[in-house]
């Protein structure tokens, strides 16, 4: 019967959707076309939401979480129509008219796990994606569903419920190819679920609930039923579906919804065994002794359900052989053949321990704090170190100064006894048998005195600060030690993968007809979780390109000698706070003419390519849509696999190489920081402020002097050595003013690596390198181009972290020494006969692009990231056309067009705007202000040239 009524459910609900479809159509039809504050639009979006809104309901009634959590997330999307403009919403719409299909198709196939897994993509790329934590719980969600639909086969005589509780009945045994993921959105599922059937069975027990918290009850214990037939715990099976079908059966017959103490007993044991018995499998919990007692129970409860007799008949029954506990189930000593046993504390392993994120988060940040406040202390001690040294040095001084005082003293004393015997020739005594002194020569005796056990305090005082300075050494390896440990609570062994990576590789090598053998190396290294799981989407890609392009089939493989089957090898290494990955295949290695022939299709090398070196010509499959494969197919064909691979490499400042021989294979290597919470760095000074640049991305720190500046063609190199690589101006690049009249070889050089390029980067100074905790800004530095995070020196000032690959991106490189704006005549010889440009826009990488456009057709070209500097530039710069974007922080592209028409020195200038917003509505209000032509991005940089140029002429 159970097992009908769901199957009918079913299938009524994807009749009921089909039915739907046309209203659903008719009314997403008038969202995509009508304004939101048209009536006939709020008539439409009640109408298409309350009917997802009731299949959401009638999917929880059914207890089919899954189904439920689908039509909450289409619900969602529904709800973003009313913020978006017409043209944001025609994603919007679509997604919205597929979803009722491909829901339609999943309910006709739950048996399908592709069926399942569509439907979960689609939500992933819906306009308002589901995250991947709560897709990944859909998904587990809606496998489940197959062994709900199934249930107990009703009637037959092997079908009746047993009358005993034996011990296997309560095992707790995993299959040992069960699903990974399965498993995973289980644990992650389950638990929270255990602990609400408590809270509502509690309610039940006590009378205070109703027959909502029946049903919601038997649904949640439905559920749990249904998760542990899907990946094969026998118990969880069987304690969930007979206490389901008691929470049915008072559902359906008691009219107060209240049960009796016995059988509230006997609800309340079975919920709270459920509830072990869930801790147990992800390892937070000893296995349930009580639980084929508590089984023992539930069974008897339901027979007598099933019997139809008086249910103050029961009578619980005692353990077995009249103790207190039934005996332990054999699990842990005979498994099942083929079956491995989870949960509870192996004693040849460490114990764990399962601890609040949020606790984690914390204690990650207090140890944060105590390696800020150890670096604090550093440069506190030493300072007072130099103070201490600096009052050595006084107190010599001023002993000199006393020496030099007391022979002076002296010399004045022994004039005066002579002066004073010439004129006492009759005394009894010599002067020379009896020291006179003055009370200059106490006070002089008496201040050397002094010096003295000041010298004397001064020295102990070294010493203490000598010995609180080991001690905070000591306190300062505790510290690291300890922000070590707390990072090491987020980390995780890359081996969690292999399962995965190892049924990527098979089924990859099944698609394509070949063989391969997947080597993991290196898999105990630790890796940032956060990390690892943002790894997991490239490596598959890598693997997968392995497999496709890189392994032979077995009959070529054979026919040059190989084995059959294609050796890959993937290894792990932990060098410094970098991680070392190697993708090695034994394949036929890179089809350098192939990859030549494509990269003059596209357009990224010239038809003429003899100078280009196979390093380059391997660098090619990093790009965007790249593939030698002239067809696509499920695995490849697209060019998205390395380029997705070289994307989160660059994301992380790592580098990516690429190494082939002919018919021997190919290599992939990759550098990447093994976590993002804390990077070693070196830090610069740039006038007051400080920078820190990671160390993953710096090859080397030069002070100044070690190098040598050169130009060449208008560019500015750095020499070192036989090297020569060109030289950037790091205060240009992060937006702060140059000194013009510092010379060249008072910079100190940072060398950073970008791809296969190397700069040399000038700063101020170089100030230390440390280990730093990054920060991330927030939303309020989303925008800030080029930083990574910010993070607090020892000293207590702030250092910005740099996203050198970011910072680089785009930068103009510039050619020359800085020119200061006073030196106005010179530069107005300079210009004479040419147009000059002011480009205003708050991202730092458009102003950039632009004045290299510009400076490159022969323009003189400014710069200012807002209005208001804009503003102060228009007096001193004198430009013949403004460049300006619309959206700009403190004054936008419209209020400066205002400005420039009300000025009567600047009301005929040219201004062009460059802008993102494409609808009339904001074309008229550039025309309001006055603005000469309106371009979207993106543009072509020839057509805007022609732009330029025309309105230059007609002003002119």
């Amino acid at each position: 019967m159970h097992t009908v009524k769901l199957n009918d459910l079913i299938e009524a609900l994807a009749g009921e959707i089909e039915l739907m479809k046309p209203h659903l159509d008719e009314s997403l039809e008038q969202l995509a076309t009508l304004g939101f504050e048209d009536n006939a639009f709020i008539d439409a979006m009640d109408q298409y939401s309350g009917q997802v809104q009731r299949m959401g309901e009638a999917a929880e009634m059914a207890g089919f979480p899954g189904l439920q959590a689908v039509c909450t997330h289409v619900l969602d999307n529904t709800l973003l129509l009313a913020s978006q403009t017409a043209e944001e919403r025609k994603e919007t719409v679509e997604f919205l008219h597929n979803w009722p299909d491909r829901m339609v198709y999943y309910l006709r196939h739950t048996e399908d796990p592709s069926a399942a897994a569509g439907l979960v993509d689609m939500l992933c790329r819906a306009p308002s994606p589901m995250e991947e934590e709560q897709a990944l719980k859909v998904t587990y969600q809606l496998g489940v569903m197959p062994a709900q639909l199934k249930g107990p086969a009703a009637g037959g005589a092997e079908n009746l419920r047993p009358l005993l509780a034996h011990p296997e009945d309560v095992a707790l045994v995993l299959p040992e190819d069960v699903d990974p993921k399965v498993i995973e959105g289980f644990l992650q599922e389950a638990p929270g679920q255990a602990a609400h059937l408590i809270r509502l069975i509690r309610s039940i027990v006590a009378g205070s609930g109703d027959g909502s918290d029946l049903t919601a009850a038997k649904r949640v214990a439905h559920t749990l039923k249904g998760s542990g037939a899907i990946i094969g715990l026998k118990g969880l099976v069987s304690l969930g579906h007979n206490l389901e079908d008691i929470l049915e059966y008072f559902e359906l017959h008691q009219e107060d919804n209240k049960v009796g103490k016995t059988v509230g007993d006997i609800l309340l044991d079975g919920a709270y065994c459920l509830e072990q018995m869930v801790n147990y499998v992800n390892g937070s919990d000893e296995y349930p002794q009580q639980a084929q007692s508590v089984l023992q129970g539930i069974l008897d409860l339901a027979n007598l359900i099933d019997r139809g007799d008086d249910l103050s008949q029961l009578v619980r029954r005692a353990p077995a052989g009249g103790g207190a506990q039934m005996p332990v189930p054999a699990v842990s000593t005979s498994p099942v053949p083929g079956i491995k046993a989870v949960g509870g504390v192996d004693q040849g392993t460490a114990a764990t321990l399962r601890v609040n994120l949020k606790l984690i988060e914390e204690l990650f940040r207090i140890s944060g704090e105590v390696s800020v406040t150890s670096a604090a202390m550093e440069a506190s001690l030493k300072k007072l170190g130099l103070q201490a040294r600096e009052l050595v040095r006084q107190n010599l001084r001023v002993q000199r100064r006393l020496m030099e005082l007391e022979n002076l003293v002296d010399i004045r004393a022994l004039t005066m006894m002579r002066a004073r015997n010439r004129r006492a020739e009759d005394t009894e005594f010599d002067p020379l048998e009896m020291d006179q002194y003055s009370e200059l020569h106490s006070t002089t005796h008496a201040l050397a005195e002094e010096t003295g056990d000041l010298r004397v305090l001064t020295h102990a005082l070294e010493g203490t600060i000598s010995s609180v300075s080991a001690i905070q050494s000591r306190q300062q390896i505790f510290s690291r030690d300890l922000q070590h440990l707390v990072n090491g609570t987020r980390m995780t062994e890359v081996g969690v993968l292999e399962t995965r990576l190892q049924r990527n590789v098979r089924t990859t090598a099944k698609a394509t007809g070949k063989e391969a053998v997947l080597e993991l190396k290196g898999g105990d290294t630790l890796i940032d979780s956060d990390v690892l799981n943002k790894l997991a989407e490239p490596l598959l890609h890598l693997l997968r390109n392995a497999v496709d392009h890189g392994l032979e089939s077995p009959e070529d493989r054979i026919a040059c000698g190989k084995p059959p089957a294609g050796h890959i090898t993937l290894s792990f290494a932990l060098q410094g706070q970098q991680i070392a990955l190697r993708c090695s295949d034994d394949g036929r290695g890179l089809d350098y003419d192939a990859i030549a022939k494509r990269g003059v299709e596209k357009g990224l090398i010239p038809a003429r390519h003899t100078d280009i070196s196979e390093e380059e010509l391997a660098r090619l499959i990093l790009a965007p849509g790249f593939s030698t494969n002239t067809e696509v197919t499920e695995i490849s064909g697209r060019g998205v696999g390395l380029d997705v691979v070289h994307e989160w490499v660059s994301d992380r400042h790592g580098t990516m190489q690429v190494f082939s021989r002919p018919g021997e294979g190919c290599t992939f290597e990759l550098h990447f920081a093994a976590s993002l919470s804390t990077v070693y760095s070196i830090i610069v000074g740039l006038g007051e402020h400080r920078y820190a640049l990671p160390s993953i991305s710096v090859s080397q720190a030069v002070p100044r002097g070690a190098g040598s500046f050169d130009r060449l063609g208008g560019q500015l190199f750095y020499r070192q050595g036989e090297k020569a690589m060109v030289a950037l101006f790091m205060a240009d690049l992060v937006g702060l003013p140059l000194d013009p009249e510092k010379p060249l070889n008072d910079y100190d050089v940072i060398i950073v690596h970008l791809a296969d390029k190397t700069r040399a980067l000038l700063v101020d100074s170089l100030v230390d390198a440390r280990e730093l905790l990054v920060v991330y800004p927030g939303r309020f530095g989303r925008h800030a181009r080029g930083v990574a995070g910010l993070s607090i020196l020892g000293d207590g000032s702030v250092a910005v972290d740099i996203d050198v690959p970011q910072l680089l991106a785009g930068a103009v490189r510039k050619t020359q020494a800085p020119v200061r704006q006073d030196a106005g005549a010179e530069q107005a010889a300079q210009r004479q006969g040419r147009k000059s440009v002011l480009v205003v826009d708050d991202a730092l990488t458009v102003r950039n692009s632009l004045q290299e456009l510009l400076t490159d057709a022969g323009f003189d070209t400014g710069t200012a990231k807002d209005g208001m500097e804009a503003v102060s530039m228009l007096d001193t710069l004198k430009p013949d056309i403004v460049l300006t974007d619309l959206e700009m922080p403190n004054m936008n592209g419209i209020e400066l067009t205002s400005y420039i028409r009300n000025k009567e020195e600047t009301k005929n200038l040219p201004v062009i705007m460059i802008t993102s917003r494409s609808l009339e509505k904001h074309r008229a209000l550039a025309d309001s202000a006055g603005v000469n032509q309106y371009i979207t991005k993106p543009y072509n940089d020839n057509d805007l040239l022609k732009v330029i140029n025309r309105a230059l002429a007609t002003a002119a």
